[in-house]
């Protein structure tokens, strides 16, 4: 691929090295340079249409007065002004001349001059969509727009404007003016954020001065900015930039979130295979097939069997939730009954239970919906789980399904220290581990309450806790009805009783 072609004309040596080896180490563009306005012109007349961009120092020993940017305005080549002067009057002139930007030879110019260089490269593929009924608008924004390298859309009206971004979804600013017929500035912004994100795409309302906020109102109805007419040729290009910037960043992020989900997903894959080994290991030798144990043996080898499954318990968290934030989260529903499903999930808690010597009620209600078994199956194990985590010896765990309105509700409370009220907000988080701690010392990835809450809103439905500090915690799960008959079988498996 054929790199950007710079010129830079700087009549001091050394500040054309300097520029030359930033520009080419850090951006990876060809440069050349031109120490006089006649030899600065040869090269333009030589390389015509392949120049990306020409920086141009105002007063050279052949051209004191910044003829140089005639020449390159005469040849259409883009260009930056590098000036050591900046008053007014040659701010008004330089911009007269139709030229990009300027930049002030200071301390961090060269700092700047890379950025800017970089900056227009990118623009080239950020796209902006112009909103305006009035076609001398369109056209002059455009025109200001293109001078900074951005690819540049129209629309005349806000029908217009849905179909272009539905045409063209990677557009990452959309410049609305406000009065528009059919359908106004803030109409357009609401119908606009409806369908895309902040992540994705940011707004910018336009409109001239107005007794009524619509800076606010623009705002409120999902814009992230606003600009009144007459505005400067800069200032456009601040607020746009930082506009296209923001956008750019949010969708870094989002891309390496994706690489970091991708190489979790497979770091934890990889990790499964051997610590699998260890437990099985480990858990042939406690059995004796190899022979009798000492108890310093026997000792060792069940803790390293109980930190392998601890290890196996994180893996397996990982890679759910590496797989729920990947988007990856494909849901296999089908009609059920989630007291069937409580019924079994249940008997596997009452082992862990029984060894606590932890009481479990139950009380359970039929409620047909449409789950993913497996799924909802992990959201009750992580529940109950916690449950017998947190809940004292010799106490008990109420286990209840019931039909509230629309939604069915699985219910667990139980009796430990509860959850301080700032700490209900964070709870739900990756890698969060509370105040509170496990009775018996069991192990806890922070994992768990992450996962239920994205399975939950995969399926519609929601979670939430009731808790006071000393009194317990209930943790609740609704998710929408399936109205649906049932099964002798099913009724039978969830008649309501008592266990320990």
């Amino acid at each position: 691929m054929t790199h950007p072609l710079i010129l830079i004309v700087e009549d001091s040596r050394a500040s054309a090295d300097e520029l030359r080896t930033r520009i080419a180490e850090r951006l990876g563009f060809s440069v050349l340079t031109a120490g006089t306005c006649a030899e600065a012109v040869r090269i333009m007349d030589e390389q015509g249409p392949n120049l990306f961009l020409a920086i141009l120092d105002l007063t050279l020993p052949d051209a004191p007065d910044g003829e140089v940017v005639d020449q390159a305005r005469a040849r259409k080549v883009p260009s930056l002004v590098f000036t050591s002067r900046l008053d007014d009057t040659t701010r008004r002139y330089i911009l007269s001349k139709d030229v990009i930007d300027y930049i002030i030879k200071d301390e961090s110019a060269v700092d700047n001059v890379v950025r800017a260089v970089d900056r227009l490269h990118r623009n080239r593929t950020a796209k902006i969509l112009v909103v305006d009924d009035s076609p001398s608008m369109r056209t002059f924004m455009k025109e200001e727009l293109r001078r900074y390298m951005f690819q540049v859309y129209e629309a005349s009206g806000g029908p217009t404007a849905l179909r272009v971004l539905e045409r063209n979804p990677d557009v990452m600013l959309v410049i609305t003016d406000f009065m528009m017929p059919d359908m106004d500035g803030l109409e357009l912004t609401r119908r606009i954020r409806e369908r895309y994100p902040r992540e994705t795409l940011s707004i910018m309302g336009v409109s001239v001065h107005a007794e009524r906020p619509l800076t606010v109102e623009f705002i409120k109805n999902g814009a992230d900015d606003f600009i009144t007419k007459p505005f400067l040729r800069e200032e456009l290009y601040c607020r746009v930039l930082q506009n296209v910037e923001t956008v750019e960043r949010a969708r870094t992020l989002v891309e390496l979130n994706d690489v970091k989900n991708r190489f979790l997903g497979m770091a934890a894959h990889d990790l499964r295979n051997p610590i699998n080994g260890i437990r099985g290991f480990s858990r042939l030798l406690l059995d004796g097939v190899l022979g009798p144990l000492t108890d310093d043996q026997r000792s060792v080898l069940g803790t390293m069997h109980q930190a392998s499954n601890e290890m196996l318990q994180l893996v397996n968290d990982l890679l759910d939730v590496t797989v729920i934030e990947s988007g990856r989260l494909d849901l296999v529903l089908a009609p059920g009954d989630l007291a069937v499903l409580a019924a079994e999930r249940l008997a596997f808690a009452s082992l862990a239970a029984g060894a606590k010597n932890i009481r479990i009620d139950k009380q359970f209600e039929h409620a047909q919906c449409m789950f993913d078994p497996r799924r909802m199956a992990q959201v009750f194990d992580n529940l109950l789980s916690n449950a017998v985590k947190f809940t004292p010896p010799q106490t008990s765990i109420r286990v209840a399904v019931r039909v509230d309105g629309p939604e069915a509700v699985f219910e667990v409370a139980d009796e430990g220290p509860g959850i301080l009220p700032e700490e209900r907000e964070r709870m739900f988080r990756s890698f969060e581990k509370l105040s509170a701690r496990p009775t018996a010392g069991e192990a806890s990835t922070g994992l768990g309450l992450t996962i239920v809450k994205r399975i939950v809103t995969a399926h519609g439905g929601r979670v939430w806790v009731e808790s006071e500090p000393g009194n317990g915690a209930t943790f609740r799960v609704a998710v929408p009805l399936r109205v649906g008959a049932m099964s002798t079988a099913e009724r039978a498996l969830t008649a309501p009783s008592g266990e320990r």
